[in-house]
């Protein structure tokens, strides 16, 4: 399919000296020629992807590297890539993790969603066709994270944690305008009921997590998060 519209990939990285090459290749391979990916990285990141990344994007101009040493969180990065797709007046801008927990290969499922005028495609591990490889810890995690905040904020779509998702202009103008206060992966979670009434779609996507362990502080400070836009939620009710 030929897509007209100018395509933005976000990704932070970090240290992933051994698995950059690859991975913007294959993404590369998936992308119209008028798309450009955003390769986000930080102090985080100690070995040699920054200058990987500078050596890819003078072999192919759709792979731009955007230092960032302000960045003090993982949302920080995301934000910066965000704001660097709309200064080049993107017309959708895609985000996904740079770890090969999303591949690269379903990144056209996205741009057939988008093509069809949604604001917001929102990648699904939990719809289907959507898979969720391993640990069962993760998986435990993040559908029970998706049915709790569907029931406190009556949001409707069947998984409510994913971060590999494609979001319209007009749509990232607002998150941006609006902001999130989580400082760790909630973040994707707000954005999600923030977008929940807009014009959107799940598309299935496979996960595949290669750590079991979740820190315990993000988990507190998901839930906390969670319970503020609840209590938010129905003051608003309340006052309306």
């Amino acid at each position: 399919m030929n897509y007209q519209k100018k395509l933005a990939i976000v990704i932070p990285l970090a240290n992933e000296e051994n698995t950059i090459d690859e991975l913007l290749n294959r993404i590369l391979k998936q992308i119209p020629k008028n798309s450009k990916i955003f390769c986000v990285i930080d102090n985080v990141s100690k070995d040699n992807t920054k200058n990987k990344i500078q050596k890819l994007s003078l072999q192919d101009s759709r792979v731009i590297l955007v230092w960032a040493p302000e960045n003090r969180c993982v949302v920080d990065a995301y934000f910066k890539g965000y704001k660097e797709a709309l200064k080049i007046n993107s017309d959708w801008i895609l985000e996904m993790d740079g770890g090969f927990s999303h591949t690269p290969e379903e990144i056209p499922r996205f741009l057939k969603a988008m093509n069809k005028g949604y604001d917001f495609a929102a990648g699904s591990r939990f719809i289907k066709d959507g898979k969720y490889i391993k640990p069962r810890i993760r998986y435990i995690i993040s559908k029970g994270g998706t049915q709790i905040t569907n029931f406190l904020l009556g949001t409707k779509m069947k998984d409510m944690t994913s971060g590999f998702e494609c979001f319209s202009k007009k749509a990232m103008e607002y998150i941006l305008s609006k902001g999130v206060k989580s400082r760790a992966h909630f973040f994707q979670t707000e954005i999600r009921y923030m977008l929940h009434n807009w014009n959107w779609i799940e598309v299935p996507i496979t996960y595949k997590n290669p750590s079991k362990s979740v820190g315990k502080s993000n988990i507190m400070e998901a839930f906390r998060n969670l319970w503020n836009l609840y209590k938010t939620k129905n003051n608003k009710k309340n006052l309306s």
